[in-house]
């Protein structure tokens, strides 16, 4: 949506965090106006972010009913007002799920490493633990989508085969408790392979490491932030009076 990296992480981040703090359903209005513009800028996106939302979608009308049970009997407020606040906070929650799921379908998640590693760079700070956690975060989204598609392919080859034609719900949790250890060793192999190739390399010997293809950031992008996070603040200042 926005073509700076950080500068767009920063315009989703914003817009959850002010809608979290957002009380009157004018304010929530303002809210939508803005969802409603983030899904027409990122309409390619619309079908992969229904088909997550719709699990969570299903589960909202037990959240609901689950507060509407807890604050009968813990609270002194009226049907109404109970009734209110768990369709106000539902609401809530789902725009502020559903603008960070187009920006995650948007934006690759080694660009998020990428974006978090550029701004470290930037404040030269010689902690170790900080790049270990970069490091795992990146193994982790490196490694993840390949156990995915591993663990599909070897579903898909035994429906292929008929293997699972009549299996119940009971016998397909005993193949995964039988066939994902497999998967999970050959992944942390890898893994391993990876954090030798690493500390040949030189891993570990200077802090913070370089970033090959790094975020540039400009005093226009530092303009842009600011200017994002006044409008929020414009905003939900507006819709409180």
């Amino acid at each position: 949506m926005i073509k700076h990296p950080l500068v767009n992480l920063w315009f989703f981040l914003s817009y959850s965090f002010s809608l979290l703090l957002s009380t009157t359903y004018f304010g929530l209005g303002i809210y939508l106006l803005i969802f409603l513009v983030i899904l027409w800028l990122n309409k390619k996106y619309f079908m992969q972010v229904l088909h997550r939302l719709k699990p969570i979608i299903y589960y909202f009308p037990i959240m609901i009913i689950l507060y509407f049970i807890f604050s009968l009997f813990l609270t002194d407020n009226t049907l109404g007002i109970i009734l209110n606040e768990a369709i106000f906070g539902c609401l809530k929650l789902f725009f502020m799920m559903g603008a960070m799921m187009f920006f995650f379908e948007s934006t690759q998640s080694q660009d998020i490493v990428i974006i978090a590693r550029s701004v470290w760079v930037r404040l030269n700070k010689p902690w170790q633990w900080v790049e270990d956690f970069f490091l795992f975060l990146g193994m982790t989204l490196r490694f993840y989508p390949t156990f995915q598609s591993n663990w599909q392919l070897l579903r898909n080859t035994r429906k292929s085969l008929g293997l699972e034609a009549d299996l119940s719900y009971l016998g397909q949790v005993k193949i995964a408790a039988k066939e994902m250890p497999g998967l999970l060793i050959y992944q942390l192999q890898r893994a391993d392979d990876i954090a030798m190739a690493m500390k040949l390399r030189g891993y570990g010997k200077q802090f913070p490491r370089g970033v090959t293809y790094p975020i540039i950031s400009k005093a226009v992008h530092l303009i842009q932030i600011i200017l994002i996070s006044f409008v929020y603040w414009a905003i939900h200042t507006f819709a409180k009076i």
